[in-house]
């Protein structure tokens, strides 16, 4: 079985993998780097979503290349990594957020491949959440099991105003990448779902700004869970094939016939 894990902020290295191989995949919207690894019976395919030392910052991120080339390879099962800043004071930097919805304000990026309308009530793969809070447990690894995120185009960071607006419709963490994500992974029918790691609180929650050096610094505290929970996740992923991503999928294609 293939299983994509999608590293964001922070999490660009390959030190959690079996004999790592770098490889580069074509698509029609251009190329994109992965590295491949064999466990088992399992293919783990690695995906630095900002290039290796974040050299590519959230707008430039070509997310189209990304899911198409997940898509090339056969796989149908991903799972990745947001930093995000907090709206809710129970979320605290260093704390992990399993996001269940999203609000998407991204809108300096094209955020679909145009082919159909998929459903996103659900956003977020069940059955990999199922495992995500599965995987924690066993590691004993505390995990906010639901959260709003709310997704903003980047790069610079929102305002306190913003942030204040954002609460007060009810989102919990901010970032600029995610709703993207999600949406091109439901509209190729590949399942997906995200663990979501608080670098800061967002502007105006506190007197400590939000910084990109501030937001490594914490992924680099907090690496190790990252990657155990990452990695026992997608080991202990079941090989299924009926889920309610693809049902979805399937239908927004049979829509367009």
């Amino acid at each position: 079985m293939k299983i994509a894990i999608i590293g964001g902020t922070g999490l660009y290295d390959t030190s959690f993998l079996n004999n790592p191989k770098e490889e580069i995949i074509e698509t029609e919207y251009g190329k994109t780097k992965i590295y491949r690894s064999k466990i088992n019976d399992r293919e783990l395919v690695f995906l630095p979503r900002h290039g290796i030392q974040h050299g590519v910052l959230a707008y430039q991120v070509n997310y189209h290349a990304n899911m198409k080339a997940l898509d090339q390879l056969g796989i149908k099962k991903a799972i990745a990594m947001n930093a995000v800043g907090s709206l809710n004071p129970e979320m605290k930097v260093g704390d992990l957020v399993l996001i269940d919805q999203f609000m998407d304000f991204a809108w300096n990026r094209k955020s679909t491949f145009g082919e159909h309308s998929v459903n996103m009530t659900n956003p977020y793969c069940p059955k990999l959440r199922a495992e995500f809070i599965k995987s924690a447990e066993s590691l004993d690894i505390e995990l906010h099991e639901k959260g709003n995120y709310l997704c903003t185009g980047g790069p610079r960071y929102e305002t306190a105003l913003e942030v204040k607006v954002f609460r007060s419709w009810g989102m919990d963490v901010v970032g600029m990448t995610n709703s993207t994500e999600a949406t091109l992974a439901r509209e190729l029918g590949i399942c997906y779902s995200t663990v979501n790691l608080v670098t800061d609180m967002a502007a105006g929650i506190t007197e400590v700004e939000p910084d990109l050096a501030l937001h490594r610094k914490v992924v680099s505290d907090n690496i190790d869970k990252l990657k155990k929970l990452l990695f026992t996740t997608a080991m202990n992923v079941e090989d299924y094939d009926d889920c309610m991503c693809q049902d979805l999928y399937n239908k927004a294609v049979e829509a367009r016939k």
